[in-house]
């Protein structure tokens, strides 16, 4: 019996917070649910949804947990074992959420083309109702003209090439402390290695902080605030037990689980309250003057926020603080984590494959050489590097099940009838190992993508790292200019190995679970620094 509630028990296993009081205390009362419940309910047995209803195929189902038995601890993989037996398009019943799983390029190119603007919504999600300022960012708000408008504001302005450009000082900058400090850590560590999990999550925070905010936590001082901002991270890749299974909401409330999210989000509030008010006082005459879209560098992304919200006629939403702040709020979530997490997996498959770690550093090094220094501008000439990059997308996306997307009205996909307030949830992990679209799929190839058109931008259905259709994540060419550009770095700079006591033995890429997935284990490294000379 205990399998089918795995989801259950994992949940609050991850809460480590809790004492051993309340463990007993809520396993009590979790047996005496089961036992006086569930003797009472009869499992459902049929391989399928109700075929009159017209909905895909989907495996057995349980009564109120519907099929929230069949999911492990990692979904995306549960998922795809599932997809291999049911279809590429799948019914599942999570609890009381409708879910449509598409897991192949196909479903998917199929539903964007004929029903992007029907999919174009986002469910009510208590998590960012609770830390996005009831979902009035990007990523989570539902679709109509704030969305669009916010869209807007991002592609054009905050994230726009010329402000990605901008954005590059700073991180050029961050880039060459990050390899002043592996230089000083490696030649004092010996054979230990460097922890390169951390640097580079430091590396991708300071960069966003820098970016988003003018100034790097470490330097204010912000220990507090940092501590806030990666407990937004925690919780954003939650999910509340009574948002699916709503006659358990009282484990939310008996872990307290909802109690810290809003003590965070008060936390984060009143920090970013700080930063707005010092933004606004701070404010240069230029600034006050000048349209958004002709800011000057040196510009963050709050003084240009805060200057659309004054002086942008064609904006035809009104942007509160809080609407702000939810915005910046996004640009943390998607720049963080997404960042250092490719840039990790990526150094962890070219340590697992030497030979293209030599192919690799080979190019990067006779370009470098050859241009006396490295830029973003050389970095988009090297040809290989890229294709690591995308290879590494494939096989590790970010948000390997994306966010979640909500049908507005009834649709007709692959002949299945699907009705509106339907959640669809796309695994991008599994479409990036289709054997049916990859040649070896497991594998990490590289080369396959060299002389390739194929990108990651949103328009090859086989590789969609930053999702797809009007949904696609705005700050792509944000995210790729600092994976591109550090990756670069560490692979010009140093010559890499694994630890002598780590020599011999599998490199372990375990996954664990959140909004993004990391590898469970730090990755530690020996760093030698390379001489050109």
């Amino acid at each position: 019996m205990a399998s089918m509630f795995s989801p259950l028990f994992q949940y609050l296993h991850n809460l480590s917070s809790l004492s051993i009081l309340h463990y007993f205390l809520i396993l009590t009362l979790t047996s005496l649910f089961l036992i006086f419940v569930f003797p009472h309910m009869i499992t459902t047995q049929t391989r399928s949804s109700n075929p009159t209803l017209g909905l895909p195929p989907s495996p057995p189902a349980l009564p109120l947990l519907g099929h929230l038995h069949h999911l492990s601890s990692l979904p995306h993989r549960s998922l795809k074992n599932l997809s291999s037996l049911y279809g590429p398009i799948m019914y599942l019943r999570l609890g009381s959420v409708p879910a449509v799983i598409l897991s192949s390029a196909a479903a998917v190119e199929e539903s964007i083309r004929f029903h992007d603007t029907a999919l174009s919504s986002r469910p009510q999600v208590a998590v960012a109702d609770i830390l996005m300022y009831g979902s009035t960012d990007v990523a989570f708000s539902p679709y109509g003209e704030y969305w669009r408008q916010t869209r807007r504001i991002c592609v054009s302005h905050l994230l726009s090439t010329k402000m990605v450009q901008l954005f590059g000082v700073i991180r050029e900058q961050e880039v060459s402390e990050l390899v002043g400090k592996i230089r000083s850590v490696s030649s004092s560590s010996g054979d230990v290695g460097v922890n390169l999990s951390q640097l580079l999550f430091k590396l991708a925070n300071d960069i966003v902080c820098r970016a988003a905010l003018g100034f790097k936590l470490s330097d204010d001082g912000s220990n507090r605030a940092h501590g806030l901002l990666k407990d937004f991270i925690l919780y954003l890749g939650t999910t509340l037990v009574g948002e699916h299974v709503p006659c358990l909401g009282w484990l939310d409330w008996l872990t307290g689980i909802k109690k810290r999210m809003r003590k965070t989000a008060k936390g984060l509030d009143s920090f970013f309250e700080s930063i707005i008010e010092e933004h606004v006082k701070a404010k240069t005459d230029y600034l006050e003057d000048v349209k958004y879209g002709d800011q000057m560098e040196g510009s963050d992304l709050v003084d240009i926020l805060l200057n659309i919200k004054e002086n942008d006629d064609d904006i035809r939403v009104s942007l509160s603080r809080n609407n702000i702040k939810a915005i910046i709020l996004d640009m943390f979530a998607a720049g963080t984590d997404s960042v250092y997490t490719t840039i990790e997996w990526a150094m962890a498959e070219l340590i697992k494959n030497p030979q293209e770690m030599k192919r690799v550093q080979d190019e990067v090094r006779s370009i470098v050489n050859t241009a006396g220094k490295l830029t973003e501008e050389l970095v988009e000439k090297m040809a290989y590097l890229n294709a690591a990059i995308k290879e590494t997308f494939r096989l590790h996306p970010p948000l390997v099940l994306l966010v979640p997307r909500e049908s507005i009205k009834d649709i007709d996909l692959m002949g299945y009838q699907i009705p509106s307030g339907t959640r669809f949830i796309i695994n991008a992990w599994a479409i990036g190992r289709d054997q049916n679209t990859w040649e070896r799929a497991d594998e990490f190839m590289p080369e396959r993508f060299l002389g390739s058109d194929v990108d990651y931008n949103g328009q090859h259905f086989g590789l969609i790292p930053f999702g797809v259709g009007r949904r696609t994540c705005p700050g792509i060419g944000f995210a790729t200019a600092t994976v591109s550009f550090a990756l670069a770095s560490l692979l010009h700079h140093f010559d890499w190995d694994l630890p002598n006591a780590m020599k011999g033995k599998p490199l372990d890429m375990s996954e664990l679970n959140g909004i993004t997935i990391h590898k469970k284990l730090d990755l530690i490294l020996k760093a030698r620094s390379y001489n050109s000379i």
